[in-house]
């Protein structure tokens, strides 16, 4: 009986430190008996023996025995296995692969469904390995066309590295600038994948991180483009296998004629020990934070709810002097401080081994953390949820040092998939989790898809996408007034649903009542005079943003105006923080700047205002049809600002790792084309050692070829 067998004792055993004078056939044996009674509890004892494999000599073959039982082939030495082994490693064989890739058995079960064609909907822990289904579905080259969705930028980078195996079959397109061949893997955020796929013949697509459809699960824009990105995929029949973790179950159901297999599995390849840290009434967190670190010397995560606390702790790691400053980082430190600013915090924590992972760290900066980290190079990784939504890392240990993001106290969903990030398959067979709260009360969430559901909640901006013949009655009612209203075109409306449609109907209303001054000033082409372009930012501002908040430091139309122009006259980033940083005193105001500057960057310059000001385009023009007035452009302004005043080449380069700073200096030597598709080819031929550049812009060069 499982009962008789004292589990925590079993425990307690196979964490001490010396096993040797205990009976290991009982330890064996009573891992095996409940193994028959319950899989998943003697799967975790399993996972446990192979972590202390070096003191069962003698035993091996009994716990591989073991492992074969419960299916973790990917464990085995195939040299080592019987005949009626080997038939069964050899079934969990993906097809395609020159590498030797075995799948454990949870994962075969997922893979052979998808080869028959079947619909996957898969709810399955963070270590389950759910990429490598990705990547075998690609090798059976089944496909022509595949789509793969992902939450983040980041996520892009490490999925195109992944995949870059199969770049002499595929043609991996992570940006819409570049050219579609006859068989292609797409790698998308929802944002990109709106401009792409409508015009693809999709065969198979992936949605990782598919919760992020429910609205309860994410920022309410993201999650509805996502929805119509899935919605337009799913109309043209393409298969589809979405993933995540820790969801309960689905809630909506499909379009009627669609069939799918939700799977839920907690089937684990490591395991995850949890250690809550006592605060006493006098101490300090943060004290405590630091001692436990001085006695961790795996690699570890630290997760704080915003950059905000991830900085307060890494000036804490600082001011300690705990950790001792090292030379293995110090070319990297050097041109930080040198390209940046010196007393930003990121440079000096990497020079103690600490790393720092958040949304306002420059994107190759942020990439390179991670590289450094899962070299060993950085001893602990700072970071916030940016990190924690499906990046990859080799950490050990996990600390969950707040319960927050942001302001809100995270959902036990969330507290799962921060705990998954400790271990990882073949680098760590057990993971440990320190809490320095009590965990939330364990409840998994439902998934639900409005798209599909179109419940009263649903907005209109995501009904509209929708095809009439999929809309319910009461959807159509919502709809009514926006389908029948003469001001703006619904292909308009549809175009640019991101925004709130009512928001664009009140612009092009504006517009209409005050056509006689607003077309003069809206009507430019390439390139805008200075009153031209403070006029489209204050409309973007009245009307598309319409906030009398700060957001990432404008807050207001003339404002925006203002730190555009700032970055232009700036030229780099570097000018940029020494213009934003003027009269600051001390280092967390200079960081604090540093870190808006990062900001502007990044949502202003890179991705908002263009994308406002092509939507403003769209509906000014609307207008101006009607009237039969002259259009107006400004396409070409756009892709400016959102290539930072530089070259087109800057922005998907950085995305790939490669430092703006850097591939402006390459481009000065070769002459990059502009065309990404062309520089990377570009790029692929260079030879930095044959140049005077600095060791680690080499180095960043190198590492970036390796996957192009």
């Amino acid at each position: 009986m499982a009962e008789s067998i004292n589990i925590q004792e079993l425990r307690r055993i196979l964490r001490g430190k010396v096993i040797r004078q205990i009976d290991k056939y009982s330890i064996l044996k009573d891992i095996a008996n409940l193994t028959a009674l319950n899989r998943t509890i003697g799967q975790e004892f399993i996972l446990r023996l192979l972590s202390r494999i070096s003191d069962f000599k003698g035993f091996e073959e009994i716990i591989y025995s073991l492992v074969r039982q419960v299916g973790l082939f990917p464990y085995l030495n195939e040299d080592e296995l019987s005949f009626r082994d080997t038939i069964a490693y050899e079934m969990h064989r993906p097809t395609g692969f020159k590498e030797n890739i075995v799948f454990h058995h949870a994962q075969a079960e997922i893979y052979y469904a998808l080869l028959r064609k079947e619909n996957i909907v898969l709810s399955a822990p963070t270590s389950f390995g759910k990429s490598l289904i990705i990547d075998s579905i690609i090798a059976s080259l089944n496909y022509s066309n595949i789509v793969i969705i992902v939450p983040t930028i980041a996520l892009i980078d490490e999925t195109r590295k992944r995949l870059s195996k199969f770049k002499s079959i595929y043609k991996i397109i992570t940006h819409p600038s570049q050219v579609i061949t006859s068989k292609n893997v797409f790698i998308l955020t929802q944002e990109r994948a709106l401009e792409i796929i409508k015009n693809t013949n999709v065969d198979f697509f992936v949605i990782d991180e598919f919760y992020k459809l429910s609205p309860q699960r994410t920022d309410e824009e993201r999650c509805h483009i996502l929805n119509q990105v899935f919605y337009t995929l799913v109309k043209t029949g393409a298969q589809f296998y979405l993933l995540g973790p820790n969801i309960e179950r689905v809630t909506t159901e499909l379009l009627d004629n669609i069939q799918y297999k939700f799977i839920k599995t907690d089937y684990k390849t490591v395991v995850s020990e949890r250690h809550n840290i006592t605060v006493g009434k006098n101490e300090k967190p943060i004290n405590k934070l630091i001692e436990l670190c001085k006695e961790l010397d795996e690699p570890t995560l630290i997760f704080c709810q915003s950059p905000a606390s991830a900085n307060k702790v890494a000036t804490a790691f600082l001011e300690s002097q705990v950790f001792p400053k090292e030379t293995i980082n110090d070319d990297l430190v050097k041109w930080l401080k040198n390209n940046y600013h010196p007393q930003w915090i990121l440079p000096n924590c990497i020079e103690r081994k600490i790393g720092i992972h958040h949304g306002k760290i420059p994107r190759s900066i942020a990439q390179k953390c991670i590289k450094l980290f899962n070299d060993g190079n950085l001893k602990f990784l700072i970071c916030t949820s940016t990190l924690i939504e499906g990046v990859n890392t080799k950490a050990k240990n996990v600390i969950i040092y707040d319960n927050k993001i942001a302001r809100s106290k995270f959902d036990y969903f969330t507290f799962n998939n921060i705990c998954g990030r400790s271990g990882r398959m073949f680098s760590h067979f057990i993971g440990n989790i320190y809490l320095f709260h009590e965990p939330p009360l364990a409840e998994l969430p439902l998934v639900d898809f409005p798209i599909f559901s179109q419940t009263e909640d649903v907005p209109e901006k995501l009904l509209i996408n929708i095809d009439e013949e999929d809309l319910k009655e009461s959807s159509k009612l919502k709809l009514k007034k926006y389908i029948e209203q003469e001001v703006l075109s619904k292909e308009v409306l549809k175009k640019n649903s991101y925004i709130d449609l009512d928001k664009q109907i009140k612009l092009a209303s504006f517009i209409k009542e005050n056509l006689s001054k607003v077309h003069p000033i809206l009507n430019w082409n390439q390139y805008p005079t200075n009153e031209q372009l403070k006029a489209v930012c204050i409309l973007i501002w009245e009307f598309l943003v319409a906030s009398n908040k700060m957001i990432y430091g404008v807050s207001s139309g003339r404002q925006l105006h203002f730190r555009i122009n700032q970055y232009r006259e700036a030229g780099n980033i570097k000018n940029f923080i020494s213009m934003i940083i003027q009269d600051c005193k001390s280092n967390e105001e200079i960081n604090e700047k540093i870190e808006l500057s990062f900001d502007i960057q990044r949502h202003w310059i890179n991705f908002q205002f263009p994308r406002f000001l092509i939507s403003l385009n769209d509906i000014a023009n609307d207008v101006f049809k009607k009237y039969r007035l002259e259009q107006c452009d400004y396409s070409y302004f756009a892709s400016m600002v959102e290539c930072y005043f530089i070259s087109p080449y800057v922005v998907p380069l950085d995305e790939y790792g490669l430092p703006i700073q850097i591939s402006e200096k390459i481009g000065k030597i070769i002459q990059l084309s502009p065309n990404i598709d062309e520089a990377l080819q570009q790029i692929s031929r260079f030879n930095p050692m044959m140049t005077n550049l600095p060791k680690i812009e080499k180095e960043f060069i190198e590492e970036f070829q390796e996957y192009i």
